[in-house]
């Protein structure tokens, strides 16, 4: 076992099982975990955390994925990890950033809905600044909303790939 895999195994959620690698449902493809993103470069964000929320949400376990929001929202750094994992992914499948997850005009027409917070996060992701201010700025509530979307967004296009947003 792996020292990340070790560490994810650790995560207590009060839940009696552990979303992971192993556990979660195959879809068609599978995207890099939050972990897997850049791990060459140090980052304050609790990978493991956030690896564990992208496989609750694969498995459908409301229950897990509604704690580990909880979790994720308390921390700056981690949301942002998850905020440009889901806009790296998505910049990747469509050649940048779709105008119904920037744009509040063109979000209104979309079937997919991003919330508020996560469009201003995602209009920023293409000029990220050396701090968190503008997650700092943000509430725990609207840090979940938004780890929320981003979250929703990557498993909404691991099943329906570019078709996901134009449904």
């Amino acid at each position: 076992m792996s020292l990340l895999e070790a560490a994810v195994e650790r995560i207590v959620i009060g839940a009696d099982h552990v979303h992971n690698a192993a556990t979660v449902r195959r879809r068609q493809r599978q995207f890099v975990p939050p972990s897997e993103l850049r791990p060459d470069l140090p980052t304050r964000a609790d990978t493991a955390l956030l690896d564990q929320l992208f496989y609750a949400t694969v498995d459908e376990c409301h229950e897990c994925r509604s704690r580990l929001l909880d979790r994720v929202a308390g921390d700056v750094w981690t949301t942002r990890k998850l905020i440009d994992w889901a806009c790296l992914i998505t910049s990747e499948t469509y050649g940048g950033l779709p105008a119904e997850l920037v744009d509040d005009d063109a979000s209104a027409d979309s079937v997919f809905r991003p919330s508020a917070t996560f469009r201003r996060l995602a209009a920023q992701y293409h000029n990220p600044g050396p701090t968190n201010a503008i997650y700092d700025a943000c509430t725990a509530a609207e840090r979940r909303e938004a780890a929320d979307t981003a979250v929703a967004l990557v498993d909404g296009l691991q099943m329906w790939w570019t078709d996901f947003l134009y449904q």
